[in-house]
Parts: structure tokens; sequence; C-alpha cells
């Protein structure tokens, strides 16, 4: 899951108390295409049994998979265990020139097509010790355990899971182990721009157990870059200096409001990084920072970030200076809440909610679905497609070296994604 880094008024949306009371009764009375009789079914029932008698297999497995480093663009050791293991369970799988991996479960038809998304790559640079401890407390501790190598570990388990108890679907289920999602859902974006009528439904599994999230979180990561000529500093009066206008493009970017009473669609910005310059007595001949800049509303990220721009542009001119934008992502936003009402109300998002209710699993944060995300997700529903992303275990401190997951929680987890997925394909 993308990293959130939180000013001013994001931290309603990060903890998902945005929904509107109208919003929250629509809700409790939508269509979900899970019934407890479904979870009852021989078939299923045995499924479900199966998690739990191999749940010794699929923690060794996790632990596997979280020693192998997988920095984003770095996924190609996972990629390969995954690819055997898709083998066994007797399903091809491919690899596309990103270096995503997908195979598709076909179903017996008449029923959605469904991808199921999960992200292979890590932040962790490939030297990180990802050795994982366990504890006597029940958790594993490792850079990666967390987000999103359970994720991984998950759908593992549940395909080994639907292949004993000989569980068929209506619709295909397409399995999809993306690269690159912390770099800006790269593999993602890659795989939808080349298969774009795909899926009739996506659901993403990243992020903590009990999360349901159907909107996405726009956010742009830009380098914002000055050059000029460049000077010794004993020729430098009057010079073009970018790191003065880079300096002066900063400040003046925090004069730039934020709407904090607006709490249904709050907006961040942060200038994260800085650099530039090779030796203390000369001007720069270039001076850059990084802008991060995130909401769910599509019209204010447009609108503050053309601000942002005016602020770089005036700047650079002020300096007589060149001034270039480079963009390191640039994912764009969902849609406020009552532009999502449809979506809320919906199979896909309602069937999600009574899973959980049905495994007696909390939905976090708030108690209610959210109208943003920052997952693999977010690139149906910029596109129209009914999309959720759902939780995969309990834990914490994801991004850090001291990133934690309950062991227990991986069965529940396991478990809501078979019961999801069963749901949304339908059974034969």
């Amino acid at each position: 899951m993308l990293t959130r880094i939180v000013r001013s008024g994001l931290l309603a949306a990060a903890t998902g108390l945005t929904l509107s009371a109208t919003v929250t009764v629509a809700a409790q009375t939508s269509p979900s295409m899970f019934t407890p009789a479904l979870a009852a079914r021989p078939d299923i029932t045995h499924a479900l049994a199966h998690v739990d008698a191999t749940f010794d297999a699929h923690v060794a497995e996790w632990i596997k998979l979280t020693e192998m480093p997988a920095l984003s663009t770095h996924e190609h050791e996972r990629a390969a265990y995954i690819r055997g293991e898709l083998t066994k369970l007797g399903l091809t799988s491919t690899v596309d020139p990103v270096g995503n991996v997908m195979a598709r479960r076909k179903g017996t038809g008449g029923g959605q097509t469904i991808l199921l998304a999960a992200h292979m790559d890590t932040v962790h640079p490939m030297n990180t010790n990802v050795t994982v401890k366990r504890l006597p407390d029940g958790t594993l501790h490792a850079p990666g355990v967390f987000d999103n190598t359970a994720s991984v570990a998950n759908v593992l388990a549940m395909l080994r899971a639907m292949n004993a108890a000989k569980v068929t679907t209506k619709g295909d289920v397409i399995l999809l182990f993306t690269v690159q999602e912390e770099l800006g859902l790269k593999g993602m974006y890659y795989w939808f721009d080349h298969n774009p009528n795909a899926a009739d439904v996506i659901v993403a599994t990243d992020g903590e157990l009990g999360a349901v999230n159907y909107g996405a979180l726009g956010i742009y990561w830009s380098k914002m870059k000055f050059t000029a000529a460049g000077a010794h500093t004993l020729s430098s009066t009057g010079q073009p200096n970018p790191a003065r206008a880079a300096a002066q493009c900063i400040t003046d970017i925090y004069t730039i409001p934020l709407s904090t009473s607006d709490v249904a669609a709050p907006t961040v910005y942060n200038v994260g990084m800085l650099g530039g310059g090779t030796v203390v007595n000369a001007i720069s001949p270039e001076s850059w920072f990084t802008v991060d800049l995130r909401t769910i509303d599509p019209a204010k990220l447009k609108e503050l970030d053309t601000a942002i721009m005016a602020k770089c542009q005036a700047a650079a001119a002020a300096h007589k200076v060149t001034f270039t934008r480079e963009y390191i992502q640039q994912s764009e936003a969902g849609g406020r809440p009552e532009r999502l009402v449809d979506r809320l109300n919906g199979p896909v998002v309602q069937t999600a909610v009574s899973v959980l209710k049905y495994l007696n699993v909390p939905i976090v944060p708030g108690g209610e679905p959210t109208p943003t995300g920052s997952t693999d997700a977010n690139v149906g529903v910029v596109h129209g497609v009914p999309s959720v992303a759902i939780g995969r275990t309990r834990g914490g401190n994801q991004h850090s070296l001291t990133e934690w997951s309950d062991i227990e929680s991986a069965k529940l987890g396991t478990k809501q994604l078979m019961l999801v997925m069963v749901a949304l394909a339908g059974v034969s």
C-alpha cells in the first residue's frame, strides 16, 4: 500500500471518519451477493476447513516469501516462486513486460469475471535484513511481512483450499500479482491499459484486516527542478540562482490554503525531499524538491496542482532560472463520497461488508467502508470499474523496519478473501 503523509485535514480521510449520515443509512440497506447459506455449502465448508487444517504451511510460506527481498522493480524472485506454485495448482501463468504475474482460474460460465490483485513489491532496499522473527505473542516481525507479503500468502492459501474442496465458480477469477505498486500502482496501470475490458469487478487485497475501501485517493508526486548556468561564489552576486528560486517556491507553496473545513474531501500537500548542487563554493546549476499532493476530490486535485505550478513558475521568473516539472507518479482521484454513493451501495462493497460481518471481523477504520484508498483498486475506481480493496491481516508499522503482523488473523483474511471471491463470481 502506498505510504500516506499526513498534513492538515488528511487525518480525517486516513482514519475514514468522513461519511455522511445519509450515506451510512443507504449502506445499511444495500444488496450483498453473500449469504450465510453460501458459506454453509459443503464445498465451501470444506474449503474453509482446509484453511484451518493447512495453516502451519500457510505461515511457513508467508515467512519464506517475506524473506525474498522484493523492492519495487526487483520482484523477480517472488514472481518466479508464485509462478511455480500456480503451476502446481494447475494454472497457467504469464508474465507481462513490466513483470506482473497473471493466471486465470476458469469458471463454468454465467458469472462475472473478477480480477483479484495482490502486489508483490515492498519499499525496502534489497540489502535490508528481512529475516522474520516469530514472537511468543503470536506475531511475525520483518520488513514487508504485513505490506504486502501477507496478501500474497493469503491468495495462494485460498487457491489451494478452493482446489482441495473442488470449489468451482461461474465467473472466471483472474489472479494478478502486480509489480511497482509502491511506485504509484505502475504494474496495475500497465495491466489495465493493456486489458481495459478484461474484468467486471476488481478486488485488491491490501491493508489491515477489516478495511473496505471503495474510493481512490488522488496522488501526484512531482519533482520540481530549477536550473541555470551556475557560477563561483565570488562571481555569484546578481546571477540566476536555482537554490533561491527553489527556496522561494517552497515558501510560497505553503501559503496555498487547504480546505480544512471540508471533512468529506480533505486535501494535503507536502515538500518531502530537497537536493541540488555539487560543491559548497558555487551557485547550484540545479536545485530541486519534491511535492506530494493528495485528495479524493478530482477538482481540488487539479486546482491545487495548478496553484503549486503557478508558484514554481513565478519563482523561476523572479530569479531568471529555468523551471521544469517531472512527474514521479500521477494517480487520479476517484471522487467525493457523494459521487460514489452508487459504489458504496452496490453489490461489490456490500458483499465485502457482509462477509466481514459473517466472520465477526470489525470494519476498520471508523466502522464503515471508506471512500478513499491507495491500492491497486484505485485504477478500477478511476476507470469506472466496480472496485474494492479489502484487508489481509492485522498488523502495523508498515514501510518500516519494525513492521509486524498478527499470525492468527491471516486465517480470517484468507477466509474473507475466499468468501468475497465466490460470492462475486458465483458458485456452480
